[in-house]
């Protein structure tokens, strides 16, 4: 059985490489492409398999051949794999960088569907030490979320963007990293958070200071480290995925956390949410 289990989200991103961002109705030449898997659950299942951990992805693939394309380089990637069965095409995202860093996304993120949770789900999440949520897909999230807390595991959810089954995800949840785009219903976003069931809460803004408070009154800041960024696509799923990984082994939040920003950091210097080799060996959790 697994130690992590990631659940959400998976997507074909075509990325392009631009000298600068395309204007509005002009066509563009890019200098380069390139097609991968993606979404916040598959990214972070690759990033905790290349820390070394053993985990699993649930997720839905849909049909056609770019649902073969991302089940071959996920299992390149060693993440195993549990598909929940849906109809359809797998969501495909389109991603423009330029030299700057700076990046564009444009996705469908599996709008529509609803898949259900397959048998063995619940038996998965109950005997890994962590299980990963991007509320996508809130239905598998749900069962996994609940299977694991019942059997004593910790819980993370990855806070992208408000999503209307986060009132039902959240109270079973024990971790909470939110994106500073993240927004709630009520004007104070770790108040918000924590009253809805998270024991620990954290919020990243990209290059800047990560934030934290916990239950027990508990607060403060991670510096993120500052690197030469290339590529800033899929950092913060990198992020979860490394902070996930991490806690199935060492279990201090804000150790782990730390460790994975640093990671994610690392992250951006290269094109592709992957972690560079030299950071896996020296920012990995099983020194």
């Amino acid at each position: 059985m697994p130690e992590i289990l990631c659940v959400g989200l998976t997507t074909v991103d075509v990325t392009y490489q631009l000298a600068a961002q395309a204007a509005a109705g002009k066509k563009t030449q890019a200098q380069g492409a390139t097609l991968a898997f993606g979404g916040p659950a598959a990214n972070a299942a690759a990033a905790a398999a290349t820390l070394g951990s053993d985990v699993t992805l649930c997720t839905t693939f849909g049909q056609g051949p770019l649902s073969e394309f991302a089940v071959a380089e996920l299992g390149a990637a060693e993440v195993k794999l549990v598909a929940a069965e849906s109809t359809g095409q797998l969501p495909i995202s389109c991603v423009t960088l330029t030299p700057d860093g700076g990046r564009t996304v444009v996705s469908a993120n599996g709008i529509g569907v609803s898949p259900t949770p397959p048998t063995e789900l619940a038996a998965i999440a109950s005997a890994s030490k962590v299980v990963l949520v991007d509320g996508h897909y809130p239905d598998l999230a749900m069962s996994a979320l609940t299977n694991a807390r019942a059997a004593g595991a910790t819980t993370v959810i990855d806070l992208g963007s408000w999503k209307h089954a986060l009132t039902r995800l959240l109270p079973a949840c024990t971790v909470a990293i939110a994106s500073a785009d993240f927004t709630v219903p009520t004007p104070d976003l770790f108040e918000y958070l924590l009253a809805a069931g998270p024991e620990f809460v954290a919020v990243t803004d990209g290059g800047r200071d990560i934030t934290w408070q916990d239950s027990s009154g508990n607060s403060g800041r991670i510096a993120v480290p500052q690197v030469a960024a290339i590529d800033s696509n899929g950092a913060g799923d990198i992020l979860h995925g490394a902070f996930a990984s991490l806690l199935a082994v060492h279990g201090d939040i804000v150790e782990c956390l730390t460790q994975a920003a640093a990671i994610a950091s690392a992250s951006c210097t290269v094109l592709g949410a992957r972690i560079p080799a030299p950071a896996a060996a020296n920012l990995g959790r099983r020194q």
